[in-house]
């Protein structure tokens, strides 16, 4: 949107003074816009859509009505006094009633990467760090301070502890839940901390050829089906020669096993897969 593009505010919406309005904005009816808010250009606010605080948007963001971003943590150690912020890329369509929390403490902000979409009632909860092209289906939630990568589709009602990683390229089915790391490129089991295999359907609308999606179930395999420990598996297929995504996975696993508390969560594990 060009910087000649008006902007429009609804009567009925709130505008704090040291909120910014980029080009090309829509304010609804009844949204709030709080203090030390930015809104990048071509942004729409729906309906009693709310900013809360010291939130930003990049360009093209369509916030849905009563969608509520950039609210307090809810974090027991949060103190007023260092409200911390919430960040979003571009091209992001958040649903209504979605919410999203500003970061807590000296973890850094909360962020949401491009091309997101947030489908109605999900949770981002504070520090989290969220790629680009992930999707949070109705009701998914993630806690405190989760990591995640690019390209994740979280089913209906599943969960991400707080302080977990999950990899690029997941797929959670609807109601799983974890509450330790995930691995790229893996489909989560709707039991705990159970993993399905390798979500090659996604690798491959993902772009990745077959090579590469032949090398991921041969490193999930040898990780999680050969029934070694993980750190004497790791040790083993290292040493070898892997296209990306499979080395990608290896690195993962390897930083995953080595994280100090309160990250140090360990991996999910091999749970039944389809043809078990």
């Amino acid at each position: 949107m060009g910087a000649s593009a008006e902007t429009s505010v609804h009567p009925s919406a709130e505008v704090h003074p040291t909120a910014e309005l980029g080009a090309g904005v829509e304010i609804g009816p009844g949204a709030i816009i709080g203090p030390g808010c930015r809104i990048g250009d071509a942004c729409v606010m729906g309906p009693r859509a709310i900013l809360v605080r010291n939130t930003a948007l990049g360009v093209g963001n369509r916030i849905h009505a009563y969608a509520v971003l950039g609210d307090d943590p809810q974090d027991r150690a949060y103190h007023d006094d260092d409200p911390g912020a919430l960040v979003l890329g571009d091209r992001n369509t958040i649903r209504e009633f979605v919410t999203i929390h500003r970061g807590s403490g000296d973890a850094g902000s909360t962020a949401l990467g491009s091309d997101c979409f947030l489908m109605a009632y999900s949770h981002v909860g504070h520090n989290c760090c969220i790629g680009d092209r992930v999707i949070l289906t109705n009701y998914a939630g993630l806690a405190g301070h989760v990591r995640m990568g690019d390209g994740c589709v979280l089913s209906g009602h599943s969960a991400v502890h707080q302080f977990c990683d999950v990899g690029e390229g997941c797929m959670f089915q609807a109601g799983a839940r974890v509450s330790q790391h995930v691995p790229p490129f893996c489909i989560v089991h709707r039991d705990g901390n159970r993993l399905a295999g390798i979500n090659t359907i996604g690798m491959r609308r993902a772009g990745h050829s077959n090579a590469e999606i032949t090398d991921a179930r041969r490193v999930y395999r040898a990780l999680f089906r050969s029934g070694r420990p993980f750190s004497a598996a790791i040790d083993t297929i290292q040493r070898e020669s892997w296209g990306p995504a499979a080395r990608r996975i290896i690195e993962f696993c390897a930083a995953a096993l080595a994280q100090e508390a309160p990250r140090a969560r360990g991996l999910c594990r091999a749970g039944m897969e389809e043809g078990d």
